[in-house]
C-alpha cells in the first residue's frame, strides 16, 4: 500500500495497492470505456488517496475541495472504488456513461474525466425532478479543465489564494 507519493507538487496519501498494467487493462473490460492515458498513468502511481492540495478555484473565486481520489479494485470496508462509482451512477442514470469519476467532495460530488480526457465537477446533488436524464446530465456538469495532468497541476493547498 501507498504512504505517500508525488505527482508534480501534489502529494498522494493513504492510497490503496498498487495497480499493475494488467489490472488497469482488466478494469477497462469490466467498466467497458477506454481510461485516458493520463489517468492510467496516475493510477498506477498512485491508487486513490487523499492530495496534499485539495482545492480547485472556480473563475468565481468559490473553490470546490477534492476529499480524496477513488481507488480501483482495492476498496477498504465499505468504501467505493472508481468503477463501483462508475457502475453504479450509470445504471441509475444519475450520470452519462461518456463520465468517469475519480473523486469526489466532502458532499458526495464528483470529479469526472470523459474518455477525451477532459475534467468535469458533476454535483449529483443538484437533481431536479421537474428535468429528464439528459438535462439533468447537463445541468450537473461543470467542465474544470481539459487535461488530467492540468487538473491535478491547478490544485491548491488551501481555499484562501492569492491573485
Amino acid at each position: 500500500m501507498q504512504d505517500t507519493a508525488i505527482v508534480s507538487k501534489i502529494f498522494f496519501s493513504k492510497g490503496r495497492s498498487n495497480l499493475s498494467p494488467e489490472d488497469i487493462v482488466n478494469i477497462q473490460q469490466y467498466l467497458n470505456p477506454v481510461l485516458p492515458e493520463e489517468l492510467v498513468n496516475h493510477y498506477l502511481m498512485h491508487n486513490g488517496g487523499i492530495p496534499s492540495n485539495s482545492f480547485w478555484i472556480l473563475e468565481d473565486g468559490c473553490s470546490l475541495w477534492v476529499k480524496k481520489f477513488l481507488p480501483m479494485k482495492f476498496p477498504v470496508g465499505t468504501e467505493r472504488t472508481l468503477e463501483d462509482s462508475y457502475l453504479l451512477m450509470v445504471a441509475k442514470n444519475v450520470m452519462p456513461k461518456a463520465l468517469i469519476p475519480f473523486a469526489i467532495d466532502h458532499g458526495g460530488n464528483y470529479f469526472c474525466i470523459d474518455t477525451f480526457g477532459e475534467v468535469y465537477f458533476y454535483a449529483v446533488d443538484r437533481w431536479d425532478e421537474a428535468l429528464n436524464d439528459e438535462q439533468n446530465h447537463e445541468k450537473a456538469k461543470k467542465k474544470l479543465g481539459v487535461s488530467f495532468q492540468w487538473f491535478v497541476n491547478q490544485l491548491v493547498e488551501s481555499d484562501e489564494y492569492e491573485d
